[in-house]
This record gives C-alpha cells, structure tokens and sequence, in this order.
C-alpha cells in the first residue's frame, strides 16, 4: 500500500512541474534575430525594451518577434510615458493570414480585437480600466482553445472566437507612444517578458 501511495504521488508531481518556458527575454543585451521587424525605434537596454514612433510613417511603434504558438502563457510588464495612449500585445498568423487577436491596454480601457481573416477586425472586449502614465503595469495573458483571459494589474479580460484557437506564429509588442514629435513626445517600455506552456 505505502509503495502505491509513493508511485501516485511521484507520477502527481511529474504532472504538475513548472511549465514549459517558451521564451524568456532580460532585455540586457540585443534582441536576437527572431526579433525580425518593426516600425518605430526601439533599443533593449538596462532590463528594458523601450520604443517610440520615428520617421515618416505615422505608425505608432511596434517590434515583432517569431514564436509559434498556440495554447500559452505571456507576462510582461509595461509602462507608458509622456503621451503615450496604449500598449498593445498582438499575435499574427502567417503573412498571407495577418492578425489574428489583439489585446489593446490603454489609460482609459481594456479592449481585444480578434481578426477572423485579413482586413476583418471585430471588438469581442471592451471595458473602462484605469492606466496610469510612468508607472509600470503587469499583464498576465492566457491563451486556451477559443479563449483569451487576462489580467492587467487588477482588471480581468476575457474574450472567445474560433480565430483565437489559430495557431500564432509571430508576436508584437506596441502601441501609441505619443506622435511623430518621437521619443520628445512619449515612449512605450516593456521588461520582464516570459512566455510558458
């Protein structure tokens, strides 16, 4: 009986181990080349990746990296500075596929956006939050089956659609950092990114 209660307990444990870390960024050194493209300014520096808008496209910044996924984990933290508006985490299917899901975190509400094919957009979540500018803000984001829940700092975010299930091969960090005037007018900052399943 001891020997089965011993068995049980290990094959338990061996079940419930930490989860598989996918990707875990310090953002002490550059970004690796799965980092492949952007639009804006961004350097990775101190702990910190850090973006504002530049150049001549008016695009808010946004720096996007490889990751197949599916069912996973993401948390970071993000801080908004000067005029900024919002930082958005969006996840992207093939280049023909583009977009699928969006989670917008802006100073005055929560929103997601799912993109059912290319150039389709539909709000499936929207509700009043409270962001303030200059202090840093922690995102816990689940992805699982049709199902995205999140949590930043103490609101709660869920939302479901059959394009969520999808699997995402890229992912963006970004947003609205504050208009063309560049890093004068504002900045998005990001630290601490870990992504597990």
């Amino acid at each position: 009986m001891r020997a089965l209660v011993l068995y049980l307990l290990v094959s338990c444990s061996a079940f419930s181990g930490e989860p598989e870390v996918l990707l875990q960024e310090t953002f002490t050194t550059a970004l690796s080349k799965d980092w492949y493209w952007g639009l804006g300014t961004w350097t990775a520096q101190d702990g910190v990746l850090r973006g504002f808008e530049s150049g001549p496209r008016r695009h808010g910044p946004v720096k996007v990296r490889k990751l197949p996924l599916k069912d996973a984990t993401l948390e970071c933290d993000f801080r908004l500075n000067g005029k900024a508006t919002f930082a958005g985490i969006i996840f992207n299917g093939s280049q023909v596929r583009g977009h699928i899901v969006h989670l917008v975190m802006s100073k005055e509400q929560l929103r997601v956006l799912a993109h059912p094919k290319k150039g389709e957009s539909v709000e499936l979540f929207k509700a009043p939050a409270k962001l303030s500018v200059g202090e840093w803000h922690h995102v816990k984001l689940v992805f699982s089956g049709e199902t995205l829940s999140a949590q930043v700092d103490e609101h709660y975010v869920t939302a479901k659609h059959a394009c969520i299930a999808e699997e995402k091969l890229t992912f963006g960090l970004g947003g609205e950092s504050g208009g063309p005037e560049g890093e004068k007018a504002g900045t998005l900052e990001f630290r601490e990114l870990k992504i597990t399943r």
